[in-house]
């Protein structure tokens, strides 16, 4: 071996040994299925932003207007929500309040898909994109928590992996499932064949697997690992300080290698208890 090479050997079931590791900890597969809900749900309505911003005859750029806006607001939402959960740390609390506000919202855009109503979509789909696109940095941030010390890398390319695949999935499904139900036999007030709106059944599908998503999040049980190492190391500074701070108070005290100080924890001081006085 030259100096210029380094003796790594990468295993081939490292990847697959990854895997496996963050699945193992508990609460890690909530995590995937909140990013992957928030992934489905954002590229699916980024796909059919065209048809969603244009119904009762809506102008093309109103497309970009919409669609930029959609885009701009999940990027300002997740950046709040992001910061405000890394000082708290009330990630679950955070991710389990946007999944049902979010199922709320969908449901509410099934509604407006009649052509009548066609501003309150653009509305409401404005109201869907801030509710769901911090799901995915949050939900990030959290596995990151469960699976701690494991690489952080690890966590989200697992999470972007079924986010692509599912939504590359689904999004077929959707526009397939776009006539299903819109034909019925029923008259409205002036004797007209009531139609129900295109799309109509794909919504419901798309609001089922939200609800389904935020029943099982509702049943995490992950603990946060890195929070809990960080005050751990937090406390271990502390003590030191406090070693630090007694020495210089009283040269002549020492501690014992290897014997960790006793800290009172009503009285901010050390006892000297059964410490060596020289």
């Amino acid at each position: 071996q030259t100096p210029h090479q380094l003796g790594i050997t990468v295993r081939d079931d490292q990847v697959w040994l990854s895997f496996k590791s963050c699945f193992a900890r508990k609460g890690f597969a909530h995590c995937v299925v909140a990013f992957t809900t928030s992934g489905i749900v954002v590229n699916t309505l980024s796909t059919f932003m065209d048809y969603l911003v244009r119904l009762q005859g809506a102008e093309r750029k109103y497309v970009g207007i919409v669609g930029g806006t959609f885009q701009l607001l999940i990027m300002i939402a997740s950046m709040i929500f992001g910061s405000w959960t890394d000082k708290s740390r009330k990630y679950y609390f955070a991710i389990m309040t946007l999944l049902v506000l979010g199922a709320f919202m969908l449901s509410v855009c099934s509604v407006d898909l009649d052509g009548d109503r066609g501003g309150d979509l653009r509305w409401n789909l404005l109201a869907v994109g801030v509710l769901a696109g911090p799901l995915q940095p949050l939900s990030t941030e959290l596995g990151v928590e469960v699976v701690y010390p494991l690489s952080e890398n690890t966590v989200l390319v697992i999470q972007q992996l079924f986010s692509n695949l599912l939504s590359a999935a689904f999004i077929p499904v959707f526009k397939m499932l776009r006539d299903v139900g819109t034909k019925s036999d029923e008259l409205d007030s002036n004797t007209n064949m009531f139609e129900v709106p295109q799309y109509t059944f794909s919504f419901y599908m798309l609001v089922v697997i939200h609800a389904l998503a935020t029943i099982y999040f509702a049943s995490f049980n992950g603990s946060y690992l890195r929070f809990e190492e960080e005050n751990r190391k937090k406390r271990e500074n502390e003590r030191k300080r406090v070693d630090l701070e007694a020495q210089r108070q009283h040269p002549r005290y020492r501690i014992p290698y290897g014997r960790a100080p006793v800290i009172d924890e009503n009285f901010p001081f050390l006892i000297p208890q059964n410490y060596g006085i020289v």
